[in-house]
């Protein structure tokens, strides 16, 4: 049974960072969370010379899942290095319409993501039905979709803009809550093992809800144009880096 929570957790935790690049496995055995009040974040502002990405081609075209910082692609790739040691593969299956399945491969660990990429930006475990799943040392456990409004990342992003994102899901120990609410700070040069990349900054925090406690999350992701995330730092979790990507055309 407590390995069945711990699996539970790190799905949910998982899905507090949405769109970023996964840890394989929890940075230590975590722990039963406590009440705490959500975390309120000091942006800073960068420079920056780049214009707003303009609107995608209408609604209904297959065209329009076109968000420049996310790439939806069938086969494309992306291994990251986590500062832990380890190392994930990202490994993307999209269809013609914008739907597509994440599958973050770890040492010991394999997580699946849904999502869909649409007029309105990227949208992870995007309509009631969608599922994230996890399997590995700590056991195995699905979070199913409920409920979502807002987007992961919208398509139309500028510096300075911000947005929220509620998904409501429902696990083994009931119905639990990521409200996430995002920031585009600004753009930077971020060098990684993958290279140098001008990224787009992106500050989250909020709450994820689990086993009837809100635990406050908070960190930043790094997104370059035409790659995708390139890095991610949670509060007290691993720093991830992109060290190769393969997305084909």
């Amino acid at each position: 049974m407590f390995k069945k929570i711990i699996s539970l957790t790190v799905v949910l935790f998982l899905l507090s960072a949405c769109g970023a690049p996964a840890n394989s496995s929890p940075d230590s055995t975590p722990i039963k969370p406590t009440s705490t009040d959500p975390f309120v974040g000091v942006v800073t502002e960068f420079e920056s010379t780049q214009m707003p990405i303009a609107n995608p081609t209408p609604e209904g075209d297959s065209s329009e899942c076109d968000n420049p910082f996310y790439p939806v692609a069938d086969e494309a790739t992306w291994m990251f290095s986590i500062s832990t040691g380890e190392n994930a593969i990202h490994t993307m299956s999209a269809d013609d319409f914008g739907k597509f399945t994440i599958t973050v491969e770890g040492a010991d660990s394999t997580f699946t993501i849904d999502g869909q990429c649409d007029s309105e930006g990227i949208t992870i475990m995007n309509v009631p039905g969608a599922q994230t799943t996890y399997s590995g040392e700590y056991g195995s456990s699905a979070v199913t979709t409920v409920s979502v409004s807002g987007v992961s990342l919208p398509n139309d992003i500028a510096q300075g803009q911000q947005w929220t994102q509620t998904i409501t899901v429902t696990t083994e120990a009931g119905t639990s809550i990521i409200e996430t609410n995002y920031t585009a700070v600004g753009f930077e040069n971020v060098t990684v093992p993958a290279g140098e990349f001008y990224a787009l900054k992106i500050e989250q925090d909020g709450y994820v809800t689990v086993f009837g406690q809100k635990v406050a999350m908070h960190g930043f992701n790094w997104y370059a144009e035409g790659v995708g995330p390139v890095k991610a730092a949670m509060d007290g979790a691993p720093t991830i880096e992109l060290t190769m990507y393969d997305i084909p055309d």
